[in-house]
């Protein structure tokens, strides 16, 4: 279960009605914002207030800081939400301020985001190295007394839509103090154990605008309703109908959806392929238009699939 969500470039105005239960859920959440600057930029940080008591906010255009409590043990945290300019004087003034909101706040601290710049040159590929801009940075990490959490996942956390650059832009950096309560993870993969119950009865029909997007799902609906054959009361009639259609339908799409998550399945792990691939070697053009062919195919299910939550 998630307690904390850090999110960036939201590009949500003031002026933007927006609810943030479609990322948590029905559970209760408390939610800060730093407003977007017309299309660009703007954070949200989510947190389940029986787990973090949040007591201070400090917003910038470029970070939203959360100073509080973790409610079970009392230890003071402080977290903050980054999404650094790409113009690097004004980075140098983001790490700036940060180090003196640290050196000024007591408590565990963790920094998270899109820091917008990477460590050495071995942390981007195929795009342009700043030594100047890395050197930077480093002296940040090391003037606010943190290290570098370790994350899963490839070498990179970003992939430019032509598949051709490669960065390490997003960090997660930590104080020591939260490196000796909660060490680097081990690499066992973790279990959970449930006490609730897990059944809820009888799981009504439901019918989802989406099906109506799967091809040939109208042509089985035509083709069971004209199919049919009832002697006896119309009522009696409609019922069983709507039932053999029901049955036929959930059939059907028991089928389909063995047929599509193989497919799905299969171009995830081809963009997963691709993109380890591509920080090995620069990928060929056909390989690059398999990489937006298999995005596309991916990003329409999960269109699908986000209608049906909705």
């Amino acid at each position: 279960m998630v307690h904390f969500l850090a999110i960036q470039e939201t590009k949500l105005g003031v002026s933007v009605n927006f609810t943030f239960n479609g990322f948590w859920g029905r559970s209760a959440y408390s939610v800060e914002v730093v407003e977007a600057q017309g299309r660009s930029g703007g954070l949200a940080c989510l947190w389940n207030p029986a787990m973090f008591s949040c007591d201070g906010v400090i917003k910038d255009r470029y970070f939203l800081m959360l100073s509080g409590t973790l409610v079970h043990s009392g230890d003071r945290i402080n977290l903050v939400n980054v999404y650094a300019s790409n113009d690097a004087s004004i980075r140098r003034n983001i790490w700036s301020n940060l180090i003196g909101i640290k050196n000024a706040i007591q408590g565990l601290w963790v920094f998270m985001g899109d820091f917008n710049e990477v460590r050495d040159a071995s942390e981007r590929l195929n795009s342009e190295f700043s030594s100047a801009n890395a050197e930077a940075f480093n002296h940040f990490i090391l003037f606010a007394g943190l290290s570098e959490y370790q994350m899963g996942g490839g070498r990179f956390t970003y992939i430019s839509d032509n598949g051709v650059e490669l960065s390490k832009l997003e960090w997660f950096l930590v104080c020591l103090g939260f490196l000796e309560k909660w060490p680097m993870a081990s690499d066992h993969r973790p279990i959970l154990l449930s006490t609730l119950p897990s059944d809820f009865g009888h799981i009504p029909f439901r019918c989802f605008n989406s099906w109506l997007e799967i091809p040939g799902f109208l042509d089985m609906v035509k083709k069971c309703c004209l199919s049919f054959v009832f002697n006896g009361p119309a009522d009696m009639a409609l019922a069983v109908k709507l039932r053999g259609l029901k049955n036929n339908i959930k059939a059907w799409l028991k089928r389909e959806k063995e047929q599509s998550d193989g497919v799905y399945e299969a171009k995830k792990n081809h963009v997963r392929f691709l993109e380890n691939l591509a920080e090995e070697r620069e990928l060929l053009v056909s390989e690059l238009n398999e990489r937006s062919e298999c995005i596309n195919s991916v990003m329409e299910v999960d269109r699908r699939k986000q209608l049906d939550a909705r």
